[in-house]
């Protein structure tokens, strides 16, 4: 069982870093429509969404990482240039947990629905 688990972590690496763009353009695109909820009333549902997205990415990263401590091999991302020597590593947790708060700050910023 570790091993296959092993196995899947070793495939899934190379993809994790579009999951960590994806979670950033959650938030850059909720943080604009709070914005324009903010100037004109409208866009808080869209904002709700973008947070809904960045909650799960961040369970996401914070369940890699559980995985990855239960497999003895804790997952961290490379934000430096490995050609050239540099190792900026993160932790999943940190980047899980990055996603989480922001998504909560977008989910409050969003305010509540309006009834019509």
């Amino acid at each position: 069982m570790k091993d296959m688990m092993l196995q899947m972590m070793l495939l899934m690496m190379p993809y994790m870093m579009w999951i960590v763009y994806a979670g950033a353009a959650l938030l850059a695109v909720g943080l604009l429509f709070v914005l324009i909820r903010l100037a004109s009333g409208s866009g808080g549902g869209l904002a709700r969404l973008a947070a809904g997205g960045l909650l799960l990415v961040g369970l996401f990263f914070l369940a890699c990482q559980v995985a990855g401590m239960w497999l003895g091999t804790p997952p961290s991302m490379n934000f430096g240039d490995a050609a050239n020597g540099e190792f900026n590593l993160y932790p999943f947790w940190q980047l899980g947990l990055v996603a989480l708060i922001g998504g909560i700050i977008v989910r409050l910023l969003s305010g509540r629905r309006e009834a019509h």
